[in-house]
This record gives structure tokens, sequence and C-alpha cells, in this order.
């Protein structure tokens, strides 16, 4: 942002910019500016120490305006709507099925109002989003811990969108700890597009990057207009434009894994009590049953035909429950055809047989 205010000021000569902190000493107090662009960290200035800084107009910067200091002002925030909107479309383009946000620790307004967003962008899609929530009152390590766990179990492949780079690092870092592969398991998106975090961070992160540099330009240029008289609108809001989403290794499938293993998941779901094999849905993808095998294994931690034998048992289970069909005839409706087989695997699998699920 400081960049935009300082290229406007560059083509505006009778302009001067300075920067200080929200405790300015003597020279800035003395210096009187007419001008006053804030951010957060004023919350913990005084109205008396503001007043000596704003002179006849301010623009906040993701923060509340200060009611009492009765200035003109403009207020700048970030179009949350948008960025959730981007984030959707870049993940929802990887063909994931699961999808998760990490917030702040401390739920602040922003990172709830992103999730939200999030939320409906995905439901509108006919997507759910699942939520990390910190423990209350946590240090970092039993934070670790937890998002660990939660990582751990859940659904692969997954997209998660964390609400700024430093909490996307983070899960980065866990992702890294508990031996959770990226992009091939999880992908993850941040948002700043700060370039120290984004860059250094393993494996490189993507981000949203909003348009700083043009909201400063639009913020010096509002204040431009009070003070030369230009504008005569006193309550102004204006928006951080997107530049888009810089994407690097953490959401780049540079080889397909995670959107193989989706479409193939996909394929079981639609097809699974049809007698389906592993050759199947190896053959729907165009890609041999040792590569589908690898890959589905590496993203899941289960083989194919596990999870095709899941699926068609959650079937029996659902018309074990739902109709009165003789159990014998059950299973070539769930891709059984023989009928001791499903009643061994239900037994072993759920631990009682058929009969008894059913009475339960």
């Amino acid at each position: 942002m400081t960049s935009g205010v300082l290229r406007f000021a560059a083509a505006h000569r009778d302009l001067e910019v300075q920067f200080t902190s929200c405790e300015p000493n003597d020279y800035y107090r003395a210096w009187k500016p007419n001008a006053l662009i804030i951010d957060a960290s004023s919350q913990t200035c005084t109205r008396e120490t503001l007043a000596d800084l704003a002179g006849r107009a301010i623009v906040y910067v993701n923060t509340t305006p200060r009611a009492d200091l009765h200035r003109p002002y403009a207020t700048i925030t970030t179009d949350e709507r948008q960025l959730a909107l981007t984030a959707t479309d870049l993940l929802l383009g990887k063909n994931l099925n699961t999808f998760a946000f990490v917030g702040t620790p401390e739920k602040a307004k922003w990172s709830e109002a992103r999730r939200r967003l999030f939320q409906a962008a995905l439901k509108d899609r006919g997507k759910r989003l699942l939520t990390f929530t910190a423990p209350a009152a946590a240090d970092w390590r039993t934070q670790e811990r937890a998002l660990a766990d939660w990582l751990l179990n859940l659904p692969k492949p997954c997209g998660i969108w964390a609400a700024c780079d430093a909490r996307a690092k983070q899960v980065l870092d866990t992702c890294r700890l508990a031996k959770i592969d990226v992009p091939d398991q999880i992908q993850v998106l941040g948002v700043d597009d700060d370039n120290y975090i984004c860059e250094l961070t393993l494996p490189s992160l993507s981000s949203i990057a909003p348009d700083f540099e043009a909201g400063g330009f639009a913020a010096a240029e509002f204040l431009y207009g009070i003070l030369t008289g230009s504008k005569v609108a006193t309550r102004t809001v204006l928006k951080f434009s997107l530049k888009g989403a810089v994407e690097r290794l953490s959401t780049a499938d540079v080889n397909g894994t995670a959107r193989r293993v989706t479409a193939a998941r996909e394929y079981i779901r639609k097809h699974a009590t049809a007698g389906i094999s592993v050759p199947d849905v190896a053959a729907s993808l165009g890609v041999s049953t040792r590569l589908l095998e690898k890959n589905y294994r590496a993203v899941t931690g289960r083989t194919v035909l596990a999870d095709i034998q899941a699926m068609r048992l959650e079937k029996v289970k659902d018309m074990l429950r739902k109709t009165t069909m003789p159990i014998d005839n059950i299973g070539p409706f769930c891709g059984f055809n023989s009928p001791s087989h499903l009643k061994t695997l239900f037994r072993s699998t759920f631990g009682m047989t058929m009969s008894d699920y059913r009475r339960s």
C-alpha cells in the first residue's frame, strides 16, 4: 500500500508524505500533517494522539472509523466476497471434492467473514465446508497438535483455504510435521501474497493477491481531493481490488495425482454397486491399474478395492435399515455376487451379523 501512496505523491509535487508509528515523536507532532492514513494499529492510540495528526481528513485501512475525531474520512477494506469467490474458483478448478478452512485462532471478524463467504460460495456449487476450530486459549504447540490431528483425519484429496498467508504457512508446516503430502493429499491457499512467506515456505505457498498498491493510490487520491476541495463526499467506502491468485507449488498438482484420485473416488461413488473392479476404475481414467493404485494409496492411505467395498457395504447397511428384503437377496443389489462372502465381510467389518444389524 505504501508504494501506491508514494506513486500518487510522485505525480503531485505539492504533496509531502511521511511515515510514523502510532506514538509519533515531537517532530511529527510539530509538523501538523493535513491528512492521515491509519490502520488497525491505531486502535491502541489515544484520541488526543490521533487528533494531533489527523489534520483535515483520514483514511482508515481495515479498521473502524473513529467517530469522535469528526473529520471527513474514507474506509478501505479488502473485498472479502471477491476473495472467497477467487478461492472457490481456484480450488474447485482442481476437481477436489473436499474443502476446508483454517481461520485465525481468535476468530477475528475478517477471518470469520471469509469463512462464511467461502462456505456460501461452496454451497452454491453443491459442496460443503469443513472448518478447523483451534483449542480455546491454547499455545501454539497445543494448537499444532490439534491441527495435525484434524489434517490427518480430513478426507483426501482436500483443498484448504487459510485466512491469511501466516496461517497458511502454519498449515504447511504442520502438514510436513504430520507427513501429509502437499499438494497430492492436501492443497493449500493463502491470502495477501506476502512474498517472504510465499516464496520461502516449503513447499512454496499459493496465495490470493489483493492490489494493495492500487488501494494506497486510491487512499492518497481521496485525501488529495479533500485537501484541494475537488471532493465533496465526506464519507467514502473504498475496496482493495484483487490482482488474482498467484499459484505456486502448494496447489500445483503437477503430476495430476490429486485430480486422478478425485475422479476415481467419484467413479467409485457412482458405480460401486454395479460390480465394478479396480481395472474398471483405472480404465475409466485411462491409466494403468498400477499407477491408479500407487496414486490412490499415496493420497488416501487406502486401496481402491477397500473403498469400493466400503461403498458397497454402506449400501448394504442402507438396505438393511430401509427395506424388508431377505438378507440373501441384498447382495446383488450392492455389487456382491456371493451371499456367504458378503455375510463374512459384513461381520468382520462391523462386528455383528447382518441380521443383528437389521434388528438394532
